[in-house]
């Protein structure tokens, strides 16, 4: 099984690679590091990884870059990091992706769960979460030959702590990694997975 992992080197990404199995051969993907370095929101960049990376097995985008900022002293730069890498760049990936990967087998998207609480200074972030998520089930309605699904993760502990958050009511990268795997090896289509419910 090949697998591409976009976002490799962030806590989650990581946390998904620690836990694949040994035996698949695994491709890591970031903007600055990995065996290939890929800027999601680069349309060209995604069409030559694909090309030159080859048939794969699946898909797993764990990458985003969104602006947690309050609306009102919103600028654009950080309003278009968010619609353009976190939103845009996820759509590209599975839009250009469904090219690159067999018969049977999966994209797995991340939204998140702002798409459905109301957070403050996540407003950008949320609509992103929100679009994946439409898009994901649009998507997957429309094909038979591949699987496509979206992972929506709680708050991550470790992000938490690192941004001086009590870790209350978070869940670990670990257990938020079950539910990427689980899309890889299910069988499900155009579902939104949350991940308390594989930890």
């Amino acid at each position: 099984m090949k697998i591409l992992l976009i976002g490799a080197t962030g806590i989650i990404g990581r946390a998904i690679k620690d836990a694949l199995p040994t035996d698949i051969e695994l491709i890591t993907a970031a903007r600055t590091s990995g065996d290939v370095r890929l800027d999601m929101s680069d349309t060209n960049a995604l069409r030559r990884a694909f090309a030159e990376i080859g048939p794969l097995d699946g898909i797993i985008c764990a990458a985003g870059d969104g602006a947690m900022v309050p609306l009102a002293t919103m600028t654009d730069a950080e309003f278009n990091q968010t619609l353009d890498i976190q939103m845009k760049g996820q759509m590209n990936v599975l839009r250009l992706g469904i090219h690159a990967v067999k018969t049977g087998g999966s994209i797995t998207l991340t939204s998140g769960v702002a798409a459905q609480s109301t957070l403050p200074a996540t407003s950008t972030i949320a609509a992103s979460c929100a679009a994946i998520e439409a898009f994901v089930r649009v998507a997957a309605a429309e094909t038979d030959a591949i699987r496509i699904n979206a992972v929506s993760p709680i708050f991550v502990k470790e992000s938490m702590a690192l941004f001086g958050m009590p870790t209350d009511g978070g869940l670990s990268a670990a257990d938020t990694a079950r539910a990427y795997l689980a899309a890889l090896h299910g069988d499900m289509r155009g579902q939104i997975l949350n991940t308390p419910e594989f930890a």
